[in-house]
C-alpha cells in the first residue's frame, strides 16, 4: 500500500498536516486496521454460513441432491454438518494485505464446486440397515478401495457482498476518524 501527498501551504497548517502524515504512516496504524478488517470479514464469513445460506452476490446456493439429503440430520445444513468448516474460518494478516478463508482439504470444493474421479480408501462400513429396515445390531463390511465420479455443485462463501462492502467502508471511516482525532484534526 502506498500513499502520496504533496501539501503546499505555510505555518499552522502545515504542522496539522504534517502530524496528520506521521499518524497515517506509522506501521502500527496500518497494521490495527488490517486487523480489524480480518476480524470484521472473517465474521461475516461465518454470518454467511450459518445464517445466510447465500454466496456474497445474494444467489442461493443449490441445494442437496434427494439422495444426500436424506443422509443428514435435523441439525445439519448446507455447508454445515458438523460444523469444521465453520469453526476453521479464520483471517491472517500479510504484510500490506488480509486473507480470510479455511486450511480444510474440501474448504475449495465447496467454494469453487468440483466434478471429477476421486479415490475411495479401503474401509471398513457400518451397515445399520438392510432392506429399509433396521437391523437390530449393525452389521461390519470390509469395502476394497475404488474410484467414483463426484459431483458437488460450487456454493461460494468466500467474498463480500454489497453490505459486507458498505461494512467494511464504515469500519475504515470510523478508523482514520480516530486516527484523525489522535493527531489533533
Amino acid at each position: 500500500m502506498a500513499v502520496s501527498v504533496e501539501v503546499h501551504t505555510q505555518g499552522p497548517e502545515l504542522a496539522s498536516y504534517q502530524r496528520l502524515l506521521d499518524t497515517l504512516g506509522r506501521s502500527d496504524h496500518k497494521a490495527e486496521l488490517l486487523e480489524s478488517l480480518g476480524a470484521v470479514v472473517e465474521s461475516q464469513t461465518r454470518r454467511r454460513i450459518s445464517d445466510e445460506k447465500t454466496a456474497p452476490d445474494g444467489s442461493a446456493w443449490t441445494p442437496w441432491s434427494t439422495a444426500y439429503q436424506k443422509t443428514r440430520h435435523g441439525n445439519q445444513s448446507l455447508l454445515q454438518g458438523d460444523g469444521a468448516l465453520l469453526d476453521s474460518i479464520e483471517y491472517q494478516v500479510q504484510r500490506n494485505s488480509v486473507r480470510v478463508g479455511s486450511a480444510l482439504a474440501y474448504a475449495g470444493v465447496h467454494q469453487d464446486g468440483f466434478s471429477g474421479q476421486v479415490q475411495v480408501p479401503a474401509h471398513i462400513r457400518r451397515i445399520t440397515q438392510a432392506f429399509g429396515k433396521a437391523l437390530k445390531f449393525p452389521v461390519y463390511s470390509s469395502v476394497g478401495a475404488f474410484t467414483r465420479q463426484m459431483e458437488m455443485p460450487a456454493r461460494p462463501y468466500l467474498g463480500l457482498s454489497s453490505d459486507n462492502q458498505t461494512e467494511l467502508l464504515a469500519v475504515i471511516g470510523d478508523f482514520w476518524q480516530d486516527v484523525m482525532k489522535e493527531a489533533g484534526l
